[in-house]
C-alpha cells in the first residue's frame, strides 16, 4: 500500500526544489551575454510554453503513477526500447548535469575567494566526491533537507531582485535586440536547463493526496511562481548590466550582492552556492545511481553495475562509475577549454529529446481533443521549432541513439554466445 502524505503545498515546495536548481545562479547571465537585453524574451517565450509542458506532465503523472516516471510513459506509448533510450537520454542529461552543477558551486567560491584555477578544479572534484562517497554509504539527505537548500535559494534570489532595483538603469535595455533575432531562439534552448525538472516530480505520482486534483494545482502555481522569479533575476540582471565577462555570466547572484551590499556578500553567496551545489549534486548522483541500476538490471547498461550491497542495499558500482563519468566530464572541459554555454547544450539538447518523446507519448496516450492532448501537442510543436537552433548539438542524441542501438547488439550477441556455450558444454556432458 503506497503511503500518499503529499498534499498541495508539499508539491509546490518539490517542483520548486526540482526547479530552483544551481542553474538559477548563473542561467540569467548566460542568457543576457548571449542574446542581450532581448534575452528577456527568451524567457516569456519558455515561461509561457512551460504551462502546456508542465500541465502535460502533470495529466501523464496522474493518469501512470509510477515510479519509472518518464520512461514509464514512453514504454506505454512506443514500446520497451524506447523507454530505455529515453532512459539513456535522460542519465546522459543528469550525468553531464552534475559537472555543471560542480563547476558552477566551484566558480563562485573561486572568484569570492580569489581561488587559482586549479583551485577552482579541486573544489569541483571535492563537490562530486563528497556526494559519491555520502551515496556509497548510503547516507540519504532526507527531503526536509532537500526543501531548507531550496527556501534558502529562493529568499537569496528575492534578496537580489529587490536590493537591484534602486540600481538598475533603463539604458540598459537598449538597443533591445542587440545581438539579432537568432540569439533570442539560442537563449531558449540556454534557458531549458534552468526548466528542466517538471518531470522529475513524475515518480512520486503515488504519493500524492487527491492526485487527480492535487498533480494539476501543484503544478500550475508551480508554473506561476519559477516563472515570475525567473523573469525578475533576468530583467535586474540586464538592468543593473551584470553580464559580459567571464564572473558576471557565471556568478552575477554574487557580482550584484557585491556591488550593492559589499565583499562581504559576495562571500556569503559563495558559501551559499557550494552548499546548493552540494545539495543538488547529492540528489544527481543518488537519482542516477537508482535510474543506472534500473537500466543496468533490465540489460539496457551492463549488469555488473547492478549489484547491491548486502547490507545497505547500494548500487556502489553504479556509485562509483557516476562520480568517475562526471569528473570525466570535469576533466575534459577544462582540458578542452570549454565555457558553459558549449556544455549546456550537450545536457539540454538530451533533455529536450526527453520532452519530446514524452509529448508525443501524451498524444498518443491521452483521448484526442481533452485538454492534456492539446497540451501535449502544442508542447510537442514547441519543442521540435527549438531544435534548429541547436545547431550541431542536434548530433548529440543521434550519437546516444547509435550508441544504445549498438550496445544491444553486443548485448544480445554476448548473450547468444553465453547460451549456445551453456548449450554446448550440456551435449557435451549427455
Amino acid at each position: 500500500m503506497v503511503n500518499r502524505t503529499i498534499g498541495l503545498y508539499q508539491g509546490i515546495a518539490l517542483y520548486v526544489a526540482s526547479i530552483l536548481g544551481s542553474g538559477v545562479l548563473f542561467i540569467s547571465g548566460v542568457t543576457a551575454n548571449v542574446a542581450g537585453p532581448a534575452s528577456i524574451l527568451s524567457w516569456l517565450i519558455v515561461i509561457m510554453f512551460s504551462f502546456p509542458l508542465a500541465y502535460t506532465f502533470a495529466c501523464l503523472s496522474r493518469d501512470y503513477p509510477d515510479a519509472g516516471g518518464v520512461a514509464t510513459f514512453v514504454r506505454n506509448a512506443f514500446g520497451f526500447h524506447m523507454g530505455h533510450i529515453v532512459g539513456w537520454f535522460y542519465f546522459l542529461t543528469a550525468a553531464v548535469g552534475q559537472t555543471i552543477v560542480s563547476l558552477t558551486g566551484a566558480f563562485y567560491l573561486t572568484h569570492a575567494f580569489d581561488l587559482s584555477d586549479m583551485g577552482r578544479i579541486i573544489t569541483a572534484v571535492c563537490v562530486l566526491m563528497l556526494a559519491g562517497v555520502t551515496n556509497y554509504y548510503g547516507v540519504k539527505v532526507s527531503g526536509k533537507v532537500a526543501l531548507y537548500i531550496s527556501a534558502l535559494l529562493l529568499i537569496l534570489l528575492l534578496i537580489v531582485v529587490l536590493i537591484s532595483l534602486p540600481h538598475m538603469k533603463w539604458n540598459n535595455f537598449t538597443p533591445f535586440v542587440s545581438e539579432g533575432m537568432f540569439a533570442i531562439g539560442t537563449a531558449v534552448t540556454l534557458i531549458f536547463w534552468s526548466f528542466f525538472g517538471w518531470e522529475a516530480i513524475c515518480n512520486l505520482a503515488p504519493h500524492f493526496k487527491s492526485p487527480k486534483i492535487t498533480i494539476p494545482r501543484s503544478t500550475m502555481i508551480s508554473v506561476i511562481l519559477i516563472g515570475a522569479l525567473f523573469l525578475a533575476l533576468s530583467v535586474v540582471t540586464i538592468g543593473t548590466e551584470t553580464y559580459g565577462e567571464a564572473e558576471s555570466n557565471l556568478s552575477p547572484l554574487g557580482v550584484i550582492l557585491e556591488q550593492t551590499l559589499g565583499v562581504g556578500a559576495k562571500k556569503g553567496t559563495a558559501i551559499i552556492a557550494l552548499i546548493i551545489a552540494l545539495g543538488t549534486t547529492n540528489a544527481y548522483v543518488a537519482s542516477l545511481t537508482q535510474l543506472g541500476y534500473s537500466l543496468s538490471k533490465d540489460g539496457a547498461f551492463p549488469r555488473f553495475l547492478s549489484v547491491r550491497e548486502p547490507t545497505n542495499h547500494v548500487p556502489r558500482r553504479m556509485v562509483i562509475f557516476v562520480v568517475i563519468f562526471a569528473i570525466s566530464g570535469l576533466m575534459m572541459t577544462e582540458l578542452l577549454s570549454l565555457t558553459f554555454s558549449d556544455i549546456l547544450f550537450i545536457p539540454t539538447s538530451l533533455g529536450l529529446f526527453v520532452y519530446i518523446f514524452c509529448m508525443a507519448a501524451g498524444v498518443k496516450l491521452f483521448v484526442k481533443r481533452t485538454r492534456p492532448w492539446w497540451c501535449s501537442l502544442i508542447s510537442a510543436i514547441f519543442c521540435f521549432s527549438v531544435l534548429p537552433f541547436f545547431e550541431l548539438y542536434i548530433l548529440v542524441p543521434v550519437f546516444v541513439f547509435m550508441g544504445y542501438v549498438i550496445y544491444i547488439k553486443c548485448h544480445n550477441r554476448t548473450a547468444l554466445k553465453k547460451r549456445r556455450g551453456r548449450h554446448e558444454k550440456r551435449s557435451t556432458i549427455n
